[in-house]
């Protein structure tokens, strides 16, 4: 959708979406037109695009899955609740792929359940994301305590808000 009249094609303030093949046609009225194709990659900081919280059975295989888009490519880094790294042992294993990154948990056992984040890193920045692995029914309670307690702030934030309305 890009036209220019010269020999230059400005583009500012690209975005990600515009990085494609744009094409570059010359004529001089003389000779027959020629034309070429430059391919225009734009780079940018990792985005994690997908991440969930996991429910997992003792005793069972379950996956903790990261996305990310990024170019270049971002590298993957696990951290568990205590902010070490995640480390590859008998039970547990990290598979990177080109734009994924996986948790595999082979036999889920008391200790790996709690908060994990993942890490999407390159040289223009990074970007990160935390997901539960959990028991199944575990986290019903806390929701519902959640959810109780943001209606009761909101309760006491409309309430002051009235009140500040009021004495205005």
């Amino acid at each position: 959708g890009l036209v220019s009249e010269g020999e230059f094609l400005d583009i500012t303030e690209i975005k990600r979406q515009q990085a494609e093949d744009y094409e570059c046609i010359t004529h001089n009225g003389v000779a027959p037109p020629d034309q070429q194709k430059v391919r225009v990659t734009v780079n940018y900081p990792p985005m994690i695009t997908d991440m969930k919280n996991m429910p997992a059975n003792l005793g069972k295989t379950a996956i903790l899955r990261c996305d990310a888009m990024a170019v270049p490519p971002a590298t993957f880094e696990w951290y568990r609740e205590d902010h070490r790294p995640v480390e590859n042992d008998n039970t547990l294993r990290i598979k990177n792929e080109k734009t994924r990154s996986l948790l595999l948990f082979t036999n889920v056992t008391e200790k790996h359940f709690g908060n994990y984040t993942c890490f999407a890193l390159n040289r223009l920045g990074s970007s990160n994301a935390s997901m539960l692995l959990f028991r199944p029914g575990a986290l019903q309670g806390r929701g519902a305590g959640l959810h109780a307690r943001m209606r009761a702030s909101l309760c006491v934030w409309i309430s002051l808000a009235a009140v500040l309305l009021v004495k205005v």
